[in-house]
């Protein structure tokens, strides 16, 4: 579809939408105000929007989202000043009921969507069938679907940091678990929960904060963008404690016929070479970024090396 088409074409919907919007929207017009903050030029109709939704794209603009987007990547949104209105209006208190009208609206919401009709079926489940009815009935030129346009869009479209939508949205999903203190594996496995016990016990008895299990301390490498999170950290004492499971992680105290049978249980193949060298760059990674140093409890040597540790944390909570 050639960009001069949607540019320059003016549809009956798109003229009388150019006149509802000029009075509807006439103090976006105002010269003192900021383009980006206080609203967003349609690069299409030259129109001036507090925000562009699909619904004025398909319908006004009569064109595909994702067409839109390919044209005009980075365009569709909302201004900021509209994002604070919305914000702020949100979360009003309704003086009957104690809540914020965002809490109402959602309640309304779900209980909206959860009601069946007289087939049994509910409001999720319709949604889901047209969205799905949607994308499959959609067909281009070269026969992909709604579906696989969106990802080979997501796949394919570089964003200014040089990385596709794709490989952006996984860098997203890492830096809010980071944030928020979540590994996303679920938790401590049961061995390193019961090998780590006496610290955690210690740690707890101190009232000494620390990281561990549902909520793991997590790096991002600076120099090859790699994420790690660490099975318990202190960063009191600017120490991380690792639990290495034998099916997992390659001991390097195992004799040279062990060391050469050894893989993992399950996955891609990794020398233990390769183990071991991931679990030293991550301790590297932990030390450069955050001054904190790596210590190891191996399975086979769990209680001697807890109790090596334990006495470290003794020693250190003495001195400082």
């Amino acid at each position: 579809m050639k960009l001069h088409l949607y540019k320059y074409a003016m549809n009956k919907k798109l003229i009388e939408f150019k006149k509802r919007n000029k009075k509807r929207n006439s103090h976006l017009y105002n010269n003192s105000l900021q383009k980006g903050i206080d609203y967003i030029v349609c690069p299409v109709s030259n129109e001036r929007l507090s925000m562009i939704k699909s619904s004025y794209i398909e319908k006004i603009l009569q064109m595909t989202v994702e067409d839109y987007d390919r044209l005009y990547p980075g365009v569709r949104g909302i201004s900021h000043s509209r994002r604070e209105n919305i914000k702020q209006g949100l979360h009003k208190i309704d003086d009957k009921s104690g809540k914020s009208k965002y809490q109402i609206g959602q309640e309304k919401a779900r209980q909206t969507l959860s009601e069946l009709d007289e087939n049994g079926i509910s409001g999720y489940k319709k949604k889901g069938q047209k969205t799905r009815f949607t994308h499959l009935s959609n067909i281009d030129k070269f026969g992909r679907n709604g579906y696989e346009r969106q990802v080979e869009y997501r796949l394919k479209t570089l964003l200014p940091n040089g990385l596709t939508i794709e490989q952006n949205a996984h860098l997203k999903q890492k830096e809010t678990l980071i944030k928020n203190n979540k590994s996303g594996s679920g938790g401590a496995s049961k061995a390193s929960k019961l090998a780590l016990k006496p610290i955690t016990d210690y740690l707890d008895n101190k009232k000494i904060n620390y990281y561990f299990d549902e909520s793991e301390y997590g790096v991002r490498c600076s120099e090859t963008g790699n994420y790690y999170f660490w099975d318990l950290t202190i960063p009191t004492f600017k120490i991380a404690i690792e639990y290495q499971s034998n099916a997992w992680h390659a001991n390097p105290a195992l004799n040279e016929d062990h060391w050469k049978m050894w893989k993992p249980p399950k996955g891609r193949y990794r020398s233990p070479e390769e183990v071991l060298l991931y679990d030293y760059n991550k301790a590297r990674c932990l030390f450069r970024e955050r001054q904190m140093i790596t210590y190891y409890i191996w399975e086979d040597t769990a209680n001697y090396d807890a109790e090596e540790i334990l006495c470290l944390l003794k020693t250190l909570n003495m001195k400082y």
